[in-house]
């Protein structure tokens, strides 16, 4: 297990793992909508959300095109460091980190910045992509597909009624 993050790193760790886990916007060549990221959030936390994207992008973790956001080398560099220090094996899609002095610098500029401080409790920071997630799993359809096929068959018998 590496060195324990952070409250700032373990704030700027669940965005990038957020913006990784997403599934990628239609022709975004892997990268996420930051839109529709920020959209999943509940609303009492997307300022916050917002204000962390902003500092990642600042300092060179996350880019953006357009509308799209992806991890940058250096944010695989950084990724790969959370996934340690959670006694997580980094992928091969992370970057090693044998560039210590480029991830001193990374966290220092975290640490540093005050749009990553949490705010709230540090256990809600965490859990937030398993909160993402199973709300995502909660969520029905606005309309079942038997109320459709429901629908249809009677929009059907009324206009055959109709025409009679």
């Amino acid at each position: 297990m590496g060195q324990a993050l952070s409250e700032h790193e373990t704030v700027a760790g669940v965005l990038v793992m957020l913006v990784r886990q997403r599934p990628p916007a239609p022709g975004g060549g892997g990268k996420t909508s930051r839109t529709g990221l920020q959209a999943s959030v509940p609303v009492s936390e997307r300022p916050a959300v917002r204000r962390g994207l902003d500092a990642l992008l600042e300092h060179g973790v996350l880019a953006m095109s357009g509308e799209n956001i992806g991890i940058t080398p250096k944010g695989k560099i950084f990724l790969a460091h959370v996934q340690r220090a959670r006694g997580e094996t980094p992928t091969s899609y992370e970057q090693d980190d044998s560039n210590p002095a480029l991830l001193a610098a990374i966290s220092a500029a975290i640490d540093a910045d005050e749009r990553l401080a949490p705010q709230g409790s540090i256990d809600d920071v965490r859990t937030l992509p398993a909160r993402l997630e199973g709300y995502r799993a909660s969520r029905s359809p606005r309309f079942s597909k038997a109320l459709v096929v429901i629908g249809s068959l009677a929009a059907a018998a009324a206009a055959f009624a109709l025409l009679r």
